[in-house]
């Protein structure tokens, strides 16, 4: 990229938001508002742009989607899980062991240093698996290519599955079961708001995995429902904290990060389509247990970031309380699954 000053990068990146995000809704995809950013901080990143995100940006956009999560969950929640709870423990064993799988496959080929194709693998939790990576002494820039590469591929995937295979009609966001007021409210907003702030610092204090993100999903799913508020927000609320989600994912994508791992990102390629398959076994799974459609099993067993998956299911038709709960569970598996891997390498 010619170089260019920052606040003329930061007018070509919103102006490239606006382009991808006006032609993916023309297109009919879900999670537009993300995919639309994301697209448009990869262009940019990849030539060379020197603007990034402030981690606070990142943190608050975190939050506020957990807040907008955190008004669609209901008690049926709890009830998924009493009347679920082995399809769901399949489908996360199957989950997974298949991430390990995939890891241990590509230690052997060689082309990784040790230990950082098993964080790389592994589904969710990208900061975590980073962190790990470093201090065992793997290599964190192939961890976070793989991680946030995955992220991309299967995001893209889960909205052409909504749209082309399953035959989803994107709706706008709203709380599934309900009939959305005609725009929200200012208590609601300030009551999601607050939510999401004491939420995030919550989750964040008590390091919580994932906390900006949890942390208010967790406060405000207990408050919604019980029924003490009311939580809503105006779409262009929803809007902005997708859009810093995709620009904080697409702006990692540097120039120099591809050029020196170009050679991995076949394999890299090879191994989240790998894990993707593999997820689709565990979405069947569900559907023989428990009866779900099919969208909603597939989106709740693909081995995307949290946010991001909830961000497409948010604009599909899916059950997207059955998807959290089920997402939710695979990241804490994933955290514990990968604190016992650190402790059986160390000892090998």
């Amino acid at each position: 990229m010619m170089p260019l000053s920052n606040p003329l990068q930061w007018c070509l990146l919103v102006g490239a938001t606006l382009l991808f995000t006006a032609l993916f809704m023309v297109a009919g995809l879900p999670g537009a508002t993300l995919l639309g950013p994301m697209a448009a901080a990869i262009l940019l990143g990849v030539r060379g742009a020197s603007i990034e995100l402030p981690k606070r940006f990142s943190w608050l956009a975190q939050a506020l989607t957990g807040g907008v999560v955190a008004r669609s969950m209901d008690v049926t929640i709890l009830h998924d899980v009493a009347l679920h709870w082995f399809p769901m423990l399949m489908a996360l064993s199957t989950m997974l062991a298949g991430a390990v799988l995939v890891g241990w496959l590509l230690e052997r080929s060689g082309r990784f240093p040790g230990g950082t194709a098993l964080w790389g693998t592994m589904p969710g939790a990208a900061p975590a698996m980073i962190a790990m990576a470093g201090d065992f002494g793997g290599d964190p820039r192939f961890v976070a290519v793989m991680q946030y590469l995955r992220v991309i591929v299967v995001v893209v995937l889960a909205s052409l599955v909504c749209h082309f295979l399953l035959g989803s009609v994107p709706v706008p966001i709203s709380v599934p079961g309900a009939v959305p007021p005609p725009s929200a409210s200012v208590a609601s907003t300030l009551a999601l708001v607050a939510v999401a702030l004491a939420g995030g610092w919550a989750g964040t204090v008590t390091r919580l995995p994932a906390g900006p993100l949890l942390g208010p999903i967790l406060l405000g799913g207990t408050l919604n429902m019980t029924g003490l508020v009311v939580l809503d927000s105006p779409s262009w609320l929803i809007a902005v904290a997708f859009t810093i989600i995709g620009w904080t994912t697409g702006l990692r994508f540097r120039r120099e990060l591809l050029r020196d791992l170009v050679a991995s990102v076949p394999l890299m390629l090879l191994s989240t389509f790998g894990l993707v398959a593999m997820s689709l076994g565990s979405a069947w799974l569900l559907v023989t247990l428990t009866g779900k459609d099919a969208l909603t099993a597939y989106l709740a067993t693909s081995p995307g970031g949290l946010d991001s998956v909830t961000v497409v299911a948010l604009g599909s038709a899916a059950d997207v309380p059955f998807i959290l709960t089920l997402q939710t569970l695979r990241l804490f598996g994933t955290i514990l699954m990968s604190v016992l891997l650190v402790r059986f390498l160390r000892r090998r």
